[in-house]
């Protein structure tokens, strides 16, 4: 029997869901999930939202996130992609005070999932692999 490569997280809520590396640890922090590899240089921090109004419009949230952070948007810049159950993903990444930002939103509906990377240290392939592998893995519940 295979060795599993990931285990599940499931918000604290109940309506959401991903997958995440074995070997990565996890904490909450002043509610707050994070994720990080316990010899690493960074961690995965992630935010849940829910709109009671309206859908959320992912790119308008992405622009006002990174204009917070002072980082000027271009779509240009932004990865835009869907998963198979109609989820709007949208990834970026920037550099600020010598530190690596991978920013995802995952939007469905009137909710809406932001992850941040960040680390000191630079992305390698194997560690984008897995922030790719997480972030496909969100799922909305109910």
């Amino acid at each position: 029997m295979t060795k599993p490569m990931y285990k599940q997280f499931r918000s604290p809520q109940g309506w959401y869901s991903f997958l995440f590396p074995v070997n990565w640890e996890h904490m909450v922090v002043e509610e707050i999930p994070a994720f990080f590899h316990p010899d690493g240089g960074g961690a995965l921090q992630v935010y849940a939202f829910e709109s009671k109004a309206e859908y959320f419009d992912i790119d308008k949230e992405l622009e006002n996130y990174l204009k917070i952070h002072e980082i000027d948007y271009d779509p240009e810049k932004v990865a835009v992609f869907e998963n198979n159950e109609g989820s709007a993903i949208r990834a970026c990444e920037f550099m600020r005070e010598d530190r690596v930002w991978m920013v995802y939103m995952v939007a469905n509906k009137e909710r809406m999932i932001l992850l941040t990377y960040n680390s000191d240290e630079e992305v390698g392939d194997e560690l984008f692999q897995q922030l790719t592998n997480i972030i496909s893995s969100v799922r909305f519940l109910n």
